[in-house]
């Protein structure tokens, strides 16, 4: 049994009868002979297991964790409890036998659960376990505001367009599993939060940008298990507005637009990649978080990146707050330079639009070829301050950076500051980096790693890593060790 994770149903009926002074027989047992055991009145009897009506689900705040609960079935000896993600039935989430009536555990979004539940008998008052279990169909999808046919997006959102009164809710909008779509043109949120997913997270639909096609956003937006193919256009894989909303103008902190809702990819593949990935379009916002999960990013550079980055959010003055990728894959497929991976203003710092603290943070990811001959980062604003934090982490960067990556990713660091590097590689045309690893500053860790990653064929995408020490530790992007 895993007591660990649960509460007992029956002693926390018996604190909570200590506690009010009333008999605690009606929810959890029958008979109680004052100490700590129980009794119950249902012997010699065939139970059954909960009903699937009775069985709720409830999500804690931050939405990764969820509660399962139950009522108690009189003379039971326990239950037996699985939890399946219908992605992959083959390996149980939860599979355990529980003395209790609920559980706690992790919760993913966009999962299709189901959960079995099965009453076990109990020797001692001669009850048999419940014939069957009851299976109970969940999910973790956010409700859906609109299914999208195959087709031209940029066509059906001009003949679909966004109700002008859905400022502030977020609208999820469905692509068919394995569906093909295109985009013909610039494609623009506004100041709308809005959510493109497939409603499948193993089966992405793919998205094939035109030659003028894009996205862009001035509100929150998040792209969900899906393809881009981006090789015809040199827009931004998404840009923020040119003309954005006056409406998330802040004259109050230096006349950043700001943008509050998260701009996140989860699960997504983005190819060809020939400019930048996001641009601020020469207007001054202020990012507040922008996140990648679980995504891979070939980048196609042509020979007009060389003065620009890859996150360019520099030229009307402006900056991402808090910069997270996390499990992910960035590699560069020609030897056309570009001279920065990230790029803020210099003025860009988090008390100049109204934050405490503001961050750059890389947890396995695997970087290849990225800002060869020039830098992964280059934020004047950040550095030296005791408000700019930095988690890096369990990375693979290989020829990235001009061989100083730690370096340029932290710019100058405070003592103040979190500055928590650990398990990194740094491997540059042939060797480890040597610059930037003393104590207190940029990467003082003292455990980078020192083995050639051995990557199995870089050339054309294949970043599994052979190298003992990655392999020991599982570093870099999940995807390449599976």
């Amino acid at each position: 049994m895993s007591k660990s994770k649960f509460v007992s149903c029956r002693k926390l009926c018996l604190f909570a009868a200590v506690a009010v002074g009333i008999g605690f027989l009606a929810s959890c047992a029958d008979t109680y002979d004052g100490g700590d055991k129980f009794e119950s009145d249902v012997k010699n009897a065939q139970l059954s297991s909960p009903a699937e009506a009775d069985i709720t689900i409830t999500p804690n705040t931050n939405g990764d964790q969820m509660t399962i609960t139950w009522p108690v079935v009189y003379g039971a000896g326990g239950y037996a409890v699985t939890l399946y993600d219908l992605g992959n039935e083959t390996t149980p989430l939860v599979n355990d036998t529980i003395d209790g009536c609920s559980l706690t555990t992790s919760r993913e979004e966009d999962v299709n659960y189901k959960l079995s539940i099965r009453t076990l008998g109990n020797k001692n008052l001669n009850n048999k376990e419940a014939a069957t279990a009851t299976e109970k169909l969940f999910n973790s999808f956010e409700a859906s505001y609109a299914a999208i046919p195959e087709g031209d997006l940029y066509a059906w959102f001009q003949s679909n367009p966004i109700p002008a009164d859905s400022v502030g809710v977020n609208l999820n909008y469905d692509l068919t599993p394995g569906g093909h779509y295109t985009l013909s043109g610039v494609l623009d949120f506004g100041k709308y939060t809005v959510t493109l997913r497939t409603s499948s997270k193993t089966n992405n639909a793919t998205i094939t940008y035109g030659s003028t096609g894009g996205l862009a956003t001035c509100g929150g937006f998040k792209a969900k298990y899906i393809t881009f193919e981006c090789g015809a256009s040199t827009q931004p894989v998404l840009a923020l507005s040119e003309n954005p909303s006056p409406d998330i103008l802040d004259a109050e902190h230096n006349n950043h637009h700001q943008i509050t809702d998260p701009i996140l990819f989860l699960g997504c593949t983005v190819n060809n990649v020939n400019r930048t990935f996001m641009f601020d379009n020469k207007v001054k916002y202020c990012v507040k978080t922008f996140s990648m999960t679980n995504t891979l990013v070939k980048f196609t550079p042509d020979d007009k990146m060389s003065s620009t980055a890859y996150f360019q959010i520099y030229d009307g003055g402006g900056f991402i707050n808090d910069f997270t990728v996390t499990g992910c894959t960035f590699w560069s497929a020609t030897s056309n330079p570009v001279q920065y991976f990230i790029r803020y203003n210099n003025s860009g710092r988090c008390d100049r639009a109204g934050y405490l603290t503001n961050s750059i943070n890389m947890k396995n990811c695997t970087f290849y070829n990225i800002a060869h001959t020039g830098q992964m980062a280059n934020h004047g604003g950040f550095d030296g301050r005791a408000t700019s934090n930095y988690d890096i982490t369990n990375n693979i960067f290989v020829d990235c950076g001009s061989g100083q990556v730690p370096r340029r990713i932290t710019g100058r660091i405070s003592s103040s500051a979190i500055n928590n590097f650990a398990y990194n590689t740094y491997w540059f045309e042939g060797a480890p980096e040597t610059e930037g690893f003393s104590t207190n500053t940029y990467d003082a860790s003292g455990n980078a790693l020192q083995t050639d990653p051995a990557f199995v064929d870089a050339a054309n995408g294949n970043f599994t890593p052979t190298g003992s020490e990655q392999l020991a530790r599982k570093t870099g992007d999940p995807r390449w060790l599976n």
